[in-house]
């Protein structure tokens, strides 16, 4: 069989061998299908498949050896492909760089068409998710360049990585809250307010409920949602207290809202990270330094 075929027989069995449907869902003719199942009996001398009552029922032993193969031949196959596409995006000079969206939008949002701007060979690949999601992204090798939120829990001995942004995370709530009269907040303050902040595909889920529990807060977290404009929209008329990054305020409507500080804060500092190699591609390295270089804070 070739990987064609292979794929063929896989979708066979997966069906349940029902020829009519297997071959809807890979837009063959039933005919062509039975056809190929016939040619590889006869020419291998091989059963794949007991009949019953001239219909396919089951693998015969055979059968279940090959699927098998089958299934592994299938996988790295496409692990194969996909390794062929980053290496053709890296002769190109594409770069994949990982960063969530609130990054992206608040900081990002004209340095990428500047930086392309400048360098015109540069190609990227922008992928947004939280950081959790993007640091298992970076370690499979699925991105080369990650912007993650602190901590990064990636292993210094084989990640590169530089603090480029540092900030805080701060209350977000409606103008008529009862805590709006006040300038900072201490965490006392929300032991009655229901909470809102990111989900847990993000690190500020696990800073803000490490917090929580630190002040023996304990399961008030009661909306989370990928989106901010969302997590804003939801103190509206209501006693939510939304904690998000502090630089959200910028996009907030000031006659609806109020962002305020907290005393004992969470940190938002954010890094640039890579992995550690004997050698980075030119464009890589390129695009690396001028992100360090623009946006680069020493604690």
């Amino acid at each position: 069989m070739d990987i064609i075929q292979l794929g063929y027989f896989i979708n066979i069995v997966e069906c349940d061998y029902n020829l009519s449907l297997a071959s809807k869902k890979i837009h063959i003719s039933q005919s062509a299908l039975s056809q190929f199942i016939s040619n590889f009996e006869y020419d291998n001398d091989i059963l794949l498949f007991h009949r019953k009552n001239g219909r396919l029922f089951s693998l015969t032993r055979a059968g279940e050896k090959i699927y098998k193969y089958a299934l592994k031949i299938i996988s790295q196959y496409e692990e194969m492909e996909e390794m062929v596409r980053i290496e053709s995006l890296k002769q190109k000079g594409t770069i994949r760089i990982g960063l969530p969206s609130l990054i992206l939008r608040v900081y990002f949002f004209n340095f990428f068409p500047t930086l392309l701007n400048k360098r015109p060979d540069v190609q990227l690949e922008i992928t947004e998710g939280g950081s959790n999601e993007l640091r298992r992204k970076l370690i499979n090798d699925e991105i080369d360049i990650a912007i993650l939120i602190e901590p990064t829990n990636l292993d210094p001995k084989n990640y590169e990585q530089h603090v480029i942004q540092i900030d805080e995370m701060s209350a977000f709530i409606d103008k008529n809250h009862p805590l709006v009269q006040k300038e900072v907040l201490s965490w006392k303050d929300l032991k009655k307010c229901p909470l809102a902040t990111f989900n847990k595909n993000f690190m500020t889920y696990s800073l803000v409920e490490d917090k929580l529990a630190a002040n023996n807060l304990k399961n008030q977290i009661t909306f989370t949602s990928s989106s901010w404009d969302y997590l804003i929209d939801l103190t509206k008329a209501t006693d939510v207290v939304t904690i998000i990054p502090r630089p959200v305020e910028k996009y907030i409507d000031k006659d609806q809202f109020a962002c305020k500080k907290f005393k004992n804060y969470i940190p938002f500092n954010f890094h640039l990270c890579r992995p550690i190699k004997n050698k980075y591609s030119a464009v890589e390295n390129y695009v690396f330094n001028d992100i360090i270089n623009h946006f680069y804070q020493p604690l």
